[in-house]
């Protein structure tokens, strides 16, 4: 799914935004965890699309994280061939593309390798990866996208979009099909032992959440584990592949969008897969979204899925979607100590 992009100009002001907002406001919570404000009442965050930068006074080290998502590789070999009546318009969908960079025309599999080789030359503490790294559910392509992170010596923290595990026009529901293709294809790319719908690795004292939205639900399991992983109350970024409903946008940001339903279901036909429900969202998907924007140690969501940088603020929390992959594009963020006022000089005496 595509959302039509940002002019240059929208993108930087609506960043340059963010980083005023946070500077001046004070972020206190307006949940149970309020009387732990004081350590995270100084906060700014501002973005320009290939770096997002975020000062906390809750941050006491650097910390740099590499954000990748949408890069649709569509590598194949013997073991898909059973299901190319499945794989087949993905199979397509980005063999071509042109690096975001310079035009040069490229494919995903050029770009997945340029981006890890120059990860491992940086100074990246983990890599994150949000959702459809393959354009269907690929042996080949998961095999691949692992060697290459494997490479870059790097920590990888991996959560599924829904390209990932789907095979089009295959019989099932969505959540069938999710378990079913990330215990079958997909989870080489997890670490050992996670809940592949929802786990925590903390970096440098950053509790980082990977949370799958990739049928645009949330499960109660997962609302569970994020209000855990809240009350810990240490700063934490949350990654995922479908972005959270702002106001304004399209149903694209569809966790917890008003209008996520049957009616307003347009690829349904396309994707071959079963019709959004009738009723939207479940009381659970919408809590899970209120919850994690109202969270006071809650410093930013980062998805995939549109294809685009933007970037919303809700509830003075920044909502961040990095443009895909097949075309090199990527996300650093870096989390550094709020930065501190040198000591006024003593007015001198006369």
């Amino acid at each position: 799914m595509t959302q039509s992009n940002l002019s240059r100009r929208q993108f930087f002001s609506a960043s340059a935004l963010a980083a005023t907002t946070f500077a001046t406001a004070n972020l206190r919570g307006q949940d149970a965890r309020a009387n732990c404000a004081s350590s995270y009442e100084q906060y700014s965050y501002a973005s320009d699309g290939k770096t997002a930068k975020i000062f906390s006074s809750a941050i006491s080290e650097p910390v740099n994280i590499l954000q990748i998502s949408d890069s649709h590789l569509f590598l194949d070999d013997a073991r898909g061939e059973e299901y190319k009546q499945f794989s087949d318009r993905m199979a397509k969908a980005y063999n071509h593309t042109k690096r975001a960079t310079d035009g040069k025309e490229t494919n995903p599999t050029e770009m997945f390798q340029e981006i890890t080789s120059n990860a491992a030359k940086q100074d990246y503490d983990a890599i994150t990866l949000t959702g459809d790294i393959v354009s269907f559910p690929s042996a080949a392509g998961v095999d691949f996208a692992k060697e290459q992170l494997e490479a870059t010596g790097v920590p990888y923290f991996y959560t599924s979009g829904n390209h990932d595990w789907h095979f089009e026009g295959m019989e099932g529901s969505e959540k069938e099909l999710r378990d079913e293709w990330i215990q079958k294809r997909l989870k080489p790319l997890y670490p050992d032992g996670v809940n592949p719908l929802c786990y925590s690795r903390i970096v440098n004292g950053v509790n980082l959440l990977m949370v799958d939205d990739s049928i645009y639900e949330i499960l109660p399991e997962q609302l569970d584990f994020i209000r855990q992983e809240l009350a810990k109350n240490i700063p934490t970024l949350v990654f995922m592949h479908i972005p959270l409903y702002a106001p304004g946008r399209s149903v694209g940001y569809g966790v917890g969008h008003p209008d996520w339903n049957a009616a307003h279901d347009r690829n349904m036909i396309v994707e071959r897969r079963r019709q959004w429900p009738e009723a939207g969202h479940t009381a659970v998907t919408y809590s899970f979204r209120d919850e994690l924007l109202a969270a006071q140690n809650m410093l930013g969501v980062f998805t995939g899925h549109i294809h685009q940088n933007t970037l919303d603020l809700v509830n003075g929390k920044p909502s961040n979607v990095v443009r895909a992959a097949y075309d090199g594009s990527t996300l650093r963020i870096e989390l550094r100590p709020f930065p501190k006022r040198p000591e006024q000089r003593k007015t001198p005496t006369r």
